[in-house]
């Protein structure tokens, strides 16, 4: 029921997602006329036995504040979904729905990983050589140097799940590269994560430099993240503006279009934000994807994806193996 659009867009972008991962079944919770209207409308008859729906009348408004969702709203479709995961009955809760009341949802009903004391909200962001994983992007304004080791941890641990790399490169999002740079909040943060044998740091690194590819794992506050975040999409979408408009202005430009034919079209498509969408609330003890509230029907069945692989991978008992040996490990010493 979250987002702009509700079940008119996350019906149709389920469905399409479940014709591309023929293993993979649907529960979905909301208000029932509205359920029934979206799936009477575009779930084909062989896909209906792979949708199971759940009804409620309580749905989060997007000015509810997290203590009354946790007071009053736990039967909402956002906390009955989080409660199918901690119950096993799911692999993955996905919303598009308010950030912060799926954040306090996810801390009463999932809990943390052992060590975590805060979750983080972790996206990819592309690269000149692939992709970074980015976190804090929005959940935690302030945050103290262990939580920013712990997101380090996380992110890293994530991308040796999830992209197969041994020793992700780890930086922290920084004002310069140099040592000397950087307020003690960063400083503290950097001794921290030089100190851990399970993180693979490698300095700071700059705004810019996100997109360079010189790091594999990004970190930062949630205030940092999140201008980071909505800065980079605004300029996707500029860049996108500009080459449609330059390309309609006379037929030598739409002749060149012509000729680069696919490439063009792979370069607009690697550049849009919907290709992106669907962020981890990464240290909850269960799969947990955020959908822009935006998010048209492709934008979704890309946060669909997400879940999806998160939940193949069962991502929250590969951290929780870890972080329990580490803690084990330090509690022996």
């Amino acid at each position: 029921m979250g987002g702009d659009f509700g079940p008119r867009v996350i019906v149709p972008a389920l469905v399409k997602s479940l014709r591309k991962h023929p293993g993979v079944s649907a529960l979905v919770f909301g208000d029932q006329l509205a359920l029934a209207a979206a799936l009477q409308n575009y779930a084909d008859k062989a896909l209906l036995p792979r949708i199971e729906p759940h009804f409620t009348d309580s749905v989060i408004a997007a000015d509810d504040s997290p203590s009354t969702v946790i007071r009053s709203k736990r039967n909402s479709s956002m906390g009955l979904a989080l409660s199918a995961v901690a119950n096993g009955d799911a692999g993955a809760c996905i919303s598009a729905g308010h950030t912060s009341a799926l954040m306090a949802l996810g801390l009463v009903i999932l809990k943390t990983l052992p060590g975590i004391s805060r979750p983080a909200i972790c996206a990819t962001f592309p690269t000149s050589q692939g992709r970074s994983y980015i976190l804090d992007l929005g959940a935690n304004l302030e945050c103290s140097p262990a939580q920013l080791s712990q997101f380090a941890l996380l992110g890293s641990l994530t991308t040796q799940e999830l992209d197969g790399i041994a020793q992700p490169r780890v930086r922290l999002l920084n004002v310069g590269k140099e040592p000397s740079k950087g307020n003690a909040l960063i400083k503290q943060t950097a001794d921290l994560l030089e100190a851990e044998p399970l993180i693979n740091y490698c300095g700071y690194v700059e705004g810019d430099g996100i997109f360079q590819g010189s790091a594999d794992v990004v970190v930062c506050d949630g205030f940092s993240g999140n201008v980071a975040l909505k800065a980079s999409e605004g300029v996707a979408r500029m860049v996108s503006g500009m080459v449609k408009d330059l390309l309609r202005r006379s037929w030598l430009t739409r002749l060149g279009a012509a000729m680069l034919g696919g490439r063009l079209t792979a370069l607009r498509s690697r550049l849009d934000p919907a290709q992106y969408n669907g962020a981890y609330l990464l240290g909850l003890n269960g799969v947990t994807v955020k959908s822009h509230g935006g998010a048209d029907q492709i934008a979704f069945g890309h946060a669909l994806d997400v879940a999806i692989e998160a939940a193949k991978h069962n991502l929250p008992d590969v951290l929780s193996s870890v972080l329990q040996g580490k803690i084990d490990h330090n509690q022996t010493k």
